[in-house]
């Protein structure tokens, strides 16, 4: 046998090796896949893959999102709470007026007899303590412009024949006013006056003859009577 005969059969025995091999590796994987358990397995496998490579990827998130700098936050607007603000009753050109009465209280610190005995109100032969300020000139004295101590609404208007013109105006805090002695009125029913807002003017009533041209101002919280000093600025 020559080289050429020599080189063809050990070119087809590589062959036959290699396909003898190719078959084998063939029969392995049908083999394999034969059983069972084999594709169950392969699955899982692969399942168990991709949730490792989910699990990595979602921690290299959560990390990026811990060291990138967090987006500044927003200040929530300051709420101010603030109380009612008062002003005495009275126009700004109102001259000479002055407290005539004041807020009976037995309790007031430095209170005597006689502190208390000027804060009574002596009508139809009783007495009873005043629950506001009278606010006037001299006897007989002017009119004098009335103004809205502090903003709110007006509730009531009305005409007492013992009190004379009443306006009733409530307003925040669960303040109410009342403005008694009234000559004459500006406001009504319903209306929003603004502080210093003019109400009417001062004027006379049966039940405080005795002072004249004046204004009974009054104050109540949630329905129960306050002095109007505690409100008022210092005279």
């Amino acid at each position: 046998m020559n080289h050429e005969d020599d080189n063809k059969q050990q070119g087809a025995d590589t062959q036959t090796g290699q396909t003898s091999d190719d078959a084998t590796k063939k029969r392995g994987w049908r083999a394999l896949f034969a059983k069972r358990w084999a594709f169950p397995a392969l699955y899982l496998t692969a399942a168990a893959l991709i949730i490792a490579l989910m699990y990595g990827q979602a921690n290299r998130l959560i990390n990026l999102g811990n060291t990138a700098a967090a987006p500044p936050k927003s200040t929530p607007a300051a709420v101010t709470v603030t109380t009612a603000s008062w002003t005495w009753p009275i126009a700004s050109d109102a001259t000479g007026v002055r407290v005539t009465r004041g807020y009976y209280d037995m309790n007031a610190k430095g209170a005597t007899v006689t502190t208390l005995a000027a804060d009574l109100v002596h009508y139809d032969n009783s007495y009873q303590g005043s629950t506001g300020y009278d606010l006037g000139a001299q006897k007989g004295g002017r009119a004098f412009g009335v103004v809205a101590a502090t903003a709110g609404t007006v509730t009531d208007v009305r005409n007492s024949p013992v009190m004379g013109e009443t306006v009733l105006v409530s307003s925040a805090n669960g303040y109410s006013e009342l403005y008694q002695s009234l000559g004459a009125v500006d406001v009504k029913t319903g209306q929003h006056v603004l502080q210093g807002q003019e109400l009417g003017t001062s004027g006379y009533n049966q039940k405080e003859a005795s002072l004249g041209n004046h204004l009974f101002f009054a104050v109540e919280k949630n329905g129960a009577p306050v002095d109007p000093g505690s409100v008022l600025p210092k005279a």
